[in-house]
């Protein structure tokens, strides 16, 4: 198994990188390894807060349960992401559950270091603020995309965030992997499988994307579309799919 290094860990955390070496390595050693496998959980929500988790690897998944059962995933956090700075500054417990999607490892900084660090270091303070209103920010757009926005304009939204993060461009299209199940993206979208289902097959009788196992291919071209690292505007087929709940 390999080893991790927790300062190497602290430094990818954005309210940490202002910190030198010598100081990385003082809050290295209050940190605790924790190990997670996929499907267990890290916290619940109502859990009491005694500290900062660091995700060192894997994926952890933010998440609101309803009575019925019904899931809304908030976010995804990686290597370099933090869960638990609100709860720590608002005194409250955690209010939203989080399990590991994949093994996963995770540093944990008791809640009295990390409240030492940020009152005799201003900069760590301040960017703490900083990825607090981002989050807040986030939040409200997802608020925007679940209560503004129709099932199909927000499984396409999410089918095209896939396609330019992950996305190949063949011969037939913009290929991508979608190895989630449709529970899954309804989870992260806002709404239940049995409308992702009734969607992509919408998608697909309009031609606007095609289905493999484990893989959609885009039916648009290249021209103008946001690849990896190439950063160009969507192109007018990419921007007609994000759309496409208005074409029914």
């Amino acid at each position: 198994m390999i080893v991790l290094d927790p300062v190497d860990t602290l430094r990818r955390v954005p309210f940490f990188t202002v910190l030198p070496g010598d100081e990385l390595r003082a809050l290295a050693a209050h940190c605790v390894a924790r190990r997670l496998g996929k499907e267990e959980m890290l916290v619940a929500e109502g859990d009491a807060c005694d500290g900062l988790f660091i995700v060192q690897s894997g994926a952890i998944k933010v998440f609101k349960m309803a009575e019925n059962g019904r899931e809304q995933v908030l976010v995804i956090e990686r290597a370099g992401s933090t869960v638990g700075e609100l709860s720590i500054f608002d005194g409250g417990t955690f209010p939203a559950s989080a399990v590991a999607v994949e093994d996963s490892t995770l540093l944990f900084l008791p809640k009295k270091e990390f409240m030492d660090l940020c009152r005799r270091n201003s900069e760590v303070a301040l960017a703490v603020i900083r990825t607090l209103a981002w989050r807040f920010r986030y939040l409200a757009e997802l608020v925007e995309e679940l209560s503004l926005k129709e099932v199909s304009q927000r499984l396409a939204g999410f089918l095209l965030d896939r396609a330019q993060r992950l996305g190949v461009q063949t011969r037939r299209g913009v290929e991508f992997p979608l190895e989630v199940t449709n529970q899954q993206i309804g989870a992260e979208i806002g709404t239940v499988r049995d409308l992702v289902s009734r969607n992509l097959r919408r998608f697909v009788d309009r031609g606007l994307i095609r289905l493999e196992r484990r893989k959609v291919i885009g039916c648009w071209c290249k021209e103008g579309f946001q690849l990896g690292n190439n950063s160009r505007l969507p192109s007018r087929a990419a921007l007609s799919f994000r759309r496409w709940g208005r074409l029914r």
